[in-house]
């Protein structure tokens, strides 16, 4: 076996964990809050009703809670067996976010957790509350540290290569801790969850209605998360377009390998849908897409918010 088939099969494995730690990661971010209002409805109000729904979207979460906590393990031992030359060529740096998001996040959340699941007759209902929204704060930390390292990646600033050890240092912890790139990640990573989670619960409680039963844990539920949903939809947009104007700015090659632009544009069009020329080779003048959809100018505005600008492609 040659040495990139050890690669391929890294990254494969690596890819596979990180799939399906995905698919239940942004349900816990959003669903999390989503309780923690409901149970705030239940403790101001005192009404029973609120403590069944509390409960009831309390058991789903802890499905994809366990689930999440259990593939994110896998994926911090990947970096150590399957990229270890690049955990230790930059664990000064990359260590830190993940040493704090498991010292202080995970920690936090899942000591919380155990309260917030099995502490119903065991604690006051307003300390029970408490900690529910730590759980809930503790979810999107753990969230905010690993994309800060996420971001770093991306954007490696606040450090320099030491010749003596052959290896990077961090130079400026707060410049990697408020990375551009990280920061803007984050808050569209958590805002896609939460929406995410709202459709979720507005899912479920459609269905329950269509089937006329929990009518009352259906409607009430709906309320809450489309409204928690319609708030954190608007900031959606505000995010994502932030994040692709940050990625056209600090990486304009991984943006223009994402679009398939292979020759720079002035007021470039952003393709929509479209079907890649697998034949397209570096430098030939054949089209980069077989059939495509493309919104005119969209492509220019989103990476350099204006009319009239460049965006370089992969051969500039």
């Amino acid at each position: 076996m040659s040495e990139m088939d050890f690669v391929d099969w890294s990254r494969a494995q690596f890819a596979l964990t990180a799939i399906y730690h995905f698919l239940f990661v942004p349900l816990t971010l959003g669903l999390s809050f989503i309780i923690a209002i409901m149970e705030t409805i239940y403790v101001k109000t005192g009404d029973k009703a609120w403590l069944e729904i509390t409960k009831f979207w309390l058991k789903l979460f802890g499905i994809n809670f366990a689930i999440g906590v259990a593939t994110g393990i896998i994926m911090e031992f990947e970096f150590g067996t399957n990229w270890a030359n690049y955990s230790w060529f930059v664990g000064d740096i990359f260590g830190a976010p993940l040493a704090i998001e498991g010292l202080l996040a995970f920690f936090m959340e899942s000591t919380f957790f155990a309260i917030m699941f099995f502490g119903w007759d065991k604690v006051s209902k307003k300390f029970h509350l408490f900690s529910t929204w730590l759980v809930a704060i503790g979810s999107n930390l753990s969230a905010l540290w690993i994309l800060i390292a996420n971001g770093w990646m991306q954007y490696p600033i606040g450090m320099k290569f030491n010749p003596d050890t052959a290896r990077m240092e961090m130079q400026n912890f707060f410049e990697v801790a408020l990375n551009p790139l990280g920061i803007t990640k984050f808050l569209h990573t958590v805002t896609s969850g939460y929406t995410i989670s709202a459709l979720f619960v507005i899912g479920i409680s459609a269905w329950f209605l269509i089937q006329k039963r929990h009518i009352l844990l259906a409607k009430k539920s709906i309320v809450v998360a489309s409204a928690f949903g319609l708030i954190t939809s608007a900031f959606l947009l505000l995010s994502g377009d932030e994040s692709a104007y940050l990625a056209a700015q600090k990486q304009p090659m991984k943006l223009a390998a994402m679009e398939g632009l292979y020759k720079g544009e002035k007021n470039a069009g952003l393709v929509a849908a479209g079907i890649l020329n697998p034949a397209k080779k570096l430098g030939d003048e054949s089209d980069a897409f077989l059939l495509e959809i493309k919104v005119p100018y969209a492509l220019g505005i989103m990476a350099n918010r204006e009319l009239n600008s460049f965006t370089p492609g992969i051969n500039d």
